[in-house]
């Protein structure tokens, strides 16, 4: 409750209104451009530099990780979200291509002008700022369109066949069942000389005070029965053992740890599998490899 009163208390009027309606009449779960247009979260054309950088920085204190390069790579990113994610910094900075799996997204995004031309536009200007002008706008637009493929297909079913030399994903991993065989389907979709940046989210994904508050005070089976099975209650140990019998070397850089506001007891089933650090890890990046391979 402490969340989703924050959140309306932040969005402006008219985003509050929308929303409300739309959850009157029955459509809360439609795409909808005018309110994806609305979103001030969605719509800020900071987000996914921010993301980035703020990851690459932990990495590169934690692991000696060297930053992404995207010229002439082949880019895959799961679960891009509306607005195309990381692909507009990678298709930017000269990537060759850029797929995704995404159930939300919808193209008409790239030619509506609500959305064009506030968010499209400002993340364009701000990228040009960083980097230097590589494109005029209209240019990076058709980029968009034509160096681009979205398949709403989660991966053990996702038509996509590689190989990518970059693989992304921001808060996506936790929402993945199936992980085991879904991580073997990702190795078998990167190129020999691949890298990968994985923010996973370990919180109950729920609006309450503490990020943790309810999943640890009974066992998995009684959780998913109580709130649904929205995220896959995976940890970190399981994710990284998942990861590695897939084929890959992941390594995990802690984000945030967060205990605060937690006030419940353990359950033994939680108890017993896991330690404290392990579970109150709110946040963290699961990398590989820390450096740029000398041919892609």
């Amino acid at each position: 409750m402490y969340r989703i009163i924050k959140r309306l208390w932040e969005m402006p009027p008219s985003e509050t209104a929308h929303k409300i309606v739309r959850r009157l009449s029955g459509r809360n779960d439609e795409f909808d451009v005018q309110e994806l247009a609305r979103s001030t979260r969605q719509m800020r054309p900071q987000r996914f530099y921010d993301f980035l950088s703020r990851y690459e920085a932990i990495l590169e204190r934690h692991v000696g990780w060297q930053k992404l390069e995207f010229e002439g790579r082949h880019v895959l990113e799961v679960g891009c979200g509306p607005l195309l994610g990381f692909g507009l910094i990678a298709l930017y900075r000269g990537a060759a291509s850029y797929s995704a799996m995404e159930p939300q997204f919808d193209p008409c995004v790239l030619d509506e002008p609500a959305i064009v031309d506030t968010y499209f536009l400002g993340v364009f200007n701000d990228l040009s700022a960083i980097y230097g002008p590589r494109y005029e706008f209209p240019e990076f637009m058709e980029l968009l369109k034509n160096r681009t493929r979205i398949t709403p297909e989660p991966l053990l079913e996702t038509p996509l066949t590689g190989p990518f030399d970059v693989v992304l994903s921001n808060s996506c991993l936790e929402h993945i069942f199936d992980f085991e065989a879904s991580m073997r389907c990702l190795r078998q979709l990167c190129a020999t000389n691949y890298r990968y940046l994985h923010l996973v989210n370990f919180s109950s994904h729920r609006a309450s005070k503490s990020p943790f508050a309810g999943l640890y005070a009974v066992d998995a089976d009684s959780y998913v029965a109580q709130f649904g099975n929205h995220i896959n209650l995976l940890r970190a140990p399981d994710i990284l053992a998942a990861m590695t019998a897939a084929g890959f070397a992941p390594q995990l850089a802690p984000y945030v740890y967060f205990k605060d506001f937690f006030e419940e007891p353990i359950h033994e089933s939680w108890a017993k599998r896991y330690s404290e650090e392990e579970l109150f890890l709110h946040t963290a990046i699961i990398s590989g490899p820390t450096t740029v391979p000398a041919a892609c």
